[in-house]
């Protein structure tokens, strides 16, 4: 009873004294044995600090001080829980940084994507031109007309009066025995707006058709209802060109006729924008590499040239 009760009795002296601890190089205090086990919580003092009672020369480590070590014992587990409490909730920002910015990423990508949807469908998609109103009239299909030098504008594509397709009849020698017939007046270029009585079944076009003063005639071979519903299902293809045309000039409202030739492989060969301020530039452009995507049959004879008029104007 008294070994414990001499164990106590030192313990409270040596709370009450002052003691001197280093820190480095450094000699600080002096602070009570009470204070010390408060830097001991506090983190600022640990087991291995050296302390001193009796001046400069006779420092010990606190943790092999009788007093002070069940203090020294506490305190590392209580840095120990706050260690690792600061890393648990480290780790949970840490997730919660990552998943908000999982997050925001993905609601970033969905605007996104949800801008481009619009902006896509507002543009490209048939049938849908947004505020601009585009009307379109129905076609007219005839057999390709030569250049001709009094032509009224001067369209891109291909060099303008390039020499037609069409077989020419070879001159006649002259022969004195036989008296000059004399000239038929030239006769117009025959439309496919025929009669249905003169068409054969399926909607094909064939026969012959003059196309000089001389009477030679050259064979139309192309389908106009194949070409129609082509021109019908392909047209609104055309619309995003108009769409940015309007973009580029506010206010745009124009009727604007397109005329081009289908040659006999099916493509697109020329085209022709019949508006003086749109013959060349962006939107002839577009129309050019759009229409070159429209899938004609192909067809042997004349050549066929398609009208169509676009007018274009806000709703």
């Amino acid at each position: 009873m008294s070994a414990a009760q001499d164990l106590h009795d030192l313990e409270r002296t040596q709370l009450d004294s002052q003691w001197l601890y280093r820190q480095g190089d450094l000699v600080l205090g002096p602070l009570t044995g009470h204070q010390l086990v408060e830097k001991l919580n506090a983190g600022v003092l640990t087991g291995d600090t050296e302390v001193s009672a009796s001046g400069p020369s006779g420092f010990r480590k606190l943790k092999e001080l009788d007093a002070f070590q069940l203090h020294v014992s506490k305190a590392a587990v209580k840095q120990r829980v706050e260690a690792e409490a600061r890393a648990l909730q480290s780790k949970r920002t840490q997730v919660r940084l990552i998943t908000g910015g999982v997050v925001a990423l993905v609601l970033g990508g969905l605007g996104v994507g949800a801008w481009q949807i619009a902006r896509y469908s507002s543009v490209y998609m048939p049938g849908d031109s947004g505020d601009l109103s585009i009307q379109v009239e129905p076609p007219v299909i005839t057999p390709a007309k030569p250049s001709m030098p009094g032509e009224l504008f001067d369209y891109p594509g291909e060099p303008k009066h390039a020499p037609d397709k069409t077989p020419t009849k070879p001159p006649e020698t002259a022969s004195v025995d036989k008296p000059e017939k004399p000239e038929k007046p030239p006769e117009k270029v025959a439309s496919l707006t025929q009669k249905p009585d003169r068409r054969p079944a399926g909607g094909r076009m064939t026969g012959k058709v003059s196309t000089d003063p001389d009477g030679m005639s050259t064979e139309v071979n192309y389908d106009q209802a194949s070409i129609n519903a082509v021109v019908k299902k392909s047209q609104s293809s055309l619309f995003h060109c108009f769409k940015e045309e309007a973009e580029r000039r506010p206010g745009f409202a124009a009727k604007v006729p397109l005329e081009f030739t289908i040659g006999n492989d099916g493509r697109v060969a020329q085209l022709w924008v019949d508006h003086p301020q749109l013959k060349k530039g962006p939107m002839y452009d577009c129309l050019l590499v759009e229409m070159k995507k429209w899938p004609f049959k192909s067809y042997t004879g004349e050549r066929a040239t398609v009208n169509l008029a676009f007018t274009i104007g806000k709703k």
